[in-house]
């Protein structure tokens, strides 16, 4: 299910990869009430809720106004009250707020102080059996990153020995430096990349002592953000990164097996998830130019599965058609429009996609879908078109939400329809050519004087960020 939530100008629209921002209550009367937080703007965090089956959401609604345009990071407790921890507007210092669960819904608590030392950015939340709250984060001072580590027993009110405390420094100072905290077994773990060239982690006793030595478990030189841990229900611990190729580790409790290639060809806001103690990571994997498509792959033995598709509606087309009214014929371009060759989307009569009033494009999907990614290698002029779709018995016209278009740009990210509960209900498959499918028909309403001819048409878009729920 895709539900258009609403749109958002902030610089990390969905944070970095190892945070989380979906949650569902766990018990109570509003048991499976399921509650996203997004940052909308360069200030603004708001929240936004909904009931099985989840087919609405209540609009989004300002929660936190005083946040700087970076990540912000959130876990739930067990009872649904929300902790975020985030960069202050103002000075940078790194804050906490309680938001407080009652009567089906969230109120944001007084504004406590992590730390005020330096500039803070980039926190992972996480909370223990007992309730403790600890938290990771990049403090920089002089141009110099460092990875920092606090803890509060009081839901979020006091943290270490106060906010001019910077906590436990785990690294020297480097270029850039991302982490993420997370418990495993009786320990604290902190993973973390720094310096685009080390990704390693510290760990101690939740209940007190000293950290571990620095434990490396792969170099590179081009680590970033773009990793995740997680631990699995037999207590093993996983990490996967991306550093031109997907790679994954994983500790059985005693020691780390050795790297597995998940993807050869790299991945983007890869996140681990296991499912009955296999895991899964799930991923952005670039498709054509200005698109990704959000994949899978799950272990399988030593090796990982061949990536899958997330949701087959954001992949390439199952059939295109063009018919050219000057000589009656359909040719198939579906290969053509799949493909990325330059000016290959055209009819061999016309050399064009659609030119004259009774041409047609047919796009078709085997299930209803709302987006087209349009690549032309020549921008058409001088002509209109209609869209359409087949509702059983006529074709009805229909403007798309993402605004006109008459195939008169290179390049154009096209909203159909906001999300899957948009697209209308009376839009059904039908024949075109003897190809049964749930066909757009595209058919210019006035001539054009210069024809547009096609490099790629898909329904992949262009997804920069990727966010799975906490269960």
């Amino acid at each position: 299910m895709r539900t258009y939530l609403t749109s958002s100008t902030a610089a990390y629209k969905a944070g970095l990869s190892p945070g989380i921002k979906v949650f569902k209550v766990a018990s109570g009367p509003y048991a499976g009430r399921m509650v996203i937080l997004m940052q909308t703007s360069s200030s603004e965090i708001k929240l936004s809720q909904s009931d099985f089956p989840y087919a609405a959401w209540s609009t989004p609604s300002v929660i936190i106004s005083d946040c700087a345009d970076y990540t912000f990071d959130v876990v739930m407790d067990a009872v649904g009250h929300l902790f975020c921890v985030y960069t202050l507007d103002s000075t940078h210092d790194l804050v906490c707020r309680k938001l407080t669960f009652s009567g089906g819904g969230w109120t944001a608590e007084s504004l406590r102080t992590v730390c005020s030392n330096d500039d803070n950015y980039y926190p992972s939340l996480a909370q223990d059996a007992s309730g403790h709250l600890w938290v990771s984060w990049t403090r920089v001072q002089a141009d110099s990153a460092y990875v920092n580590v606090k803890s509060s027993d009081d839901d979020g009110v006091t943290w270490g020995s106060g906010a001019a405390d910077s906590g436990e420094t785990l690294t020297t100072g480097s270029s850039a430096a991302f982490a993420k905290i997370l418990l495993f077994g009786s320990q604290v773990y902190v993973v973390y990349v720094q310096g685009g060239s080390t990704l390693a982690y510290r760990c101690r006793d939740i209940d007190g002592g000293s950290w571990s030595s620095e434990v490396d478990l792969a170099s590179g030189s081009s680590l970033d953000h773009h990793f995740d841990a997680s631990v699995s229900p037999n207590g093993r611990l996983g990490v996967v990164f991306d550093d031109d190729a997907l790679r994954f580790r994983e500790c059985d409790g005693v020691g780390w097996g050795g790297l597995v290639e998940v993807d050869a060809e790299g991945g983007d806001f890869p996140q681990i998830k296991y499912f009955k103690n296999t895991p899964y990571i799930t991923y952005l994997r670039q498709y054509g130019e200005g698109q990704c498509q959000a994949v899978y792959s799950r272990r399988l033995s030593d090796e990982f599965s061949t990536p899958t598709v997330l949701d087959a509606r954001k992949s390439c087309l199952d059939c295109v058609l063009c018919y050219d009214s000057g000589s009656g014929t359909y040719e198939d371009l579906t290969t053509a429009a799949s493909d990325g060759t330059t000016g290959d989307g055209c009819h061999s009569e016309s050399s064009a996609l659609i030119k004259n009033v009774g041409d047609g494009l047919y796009l078709g999907h085997g299930d209803r879908f709302h987006y087209l990614k349009i690549l032309l290698a020549t921008v058409g002029a001088g002509g209109t078109v209609r869209w359409q779709y087949f509702n059983g018995q006529d074709w009805v016209s229909f403007s798309p939400s993402g605004g006109s278009f008459d195939f008169d740009g290179l390049d154009r990210e096209l909203l159909l329809w906001d999300d899957y509960q948009s697209i209308p209900a009376d839009w059904q498959s039908c024949r075109v050519n003897n190809r049964q499918y749930f066909w757009l028909r595209i058919t210019p309403a006035s001539s054009f004087t210069t024809a547009p001819v096609g490099t790629q048409i898909t329904s992949v878009p262009n997804a920069e960020a990727l966010v799975l729920m906490e269960q």
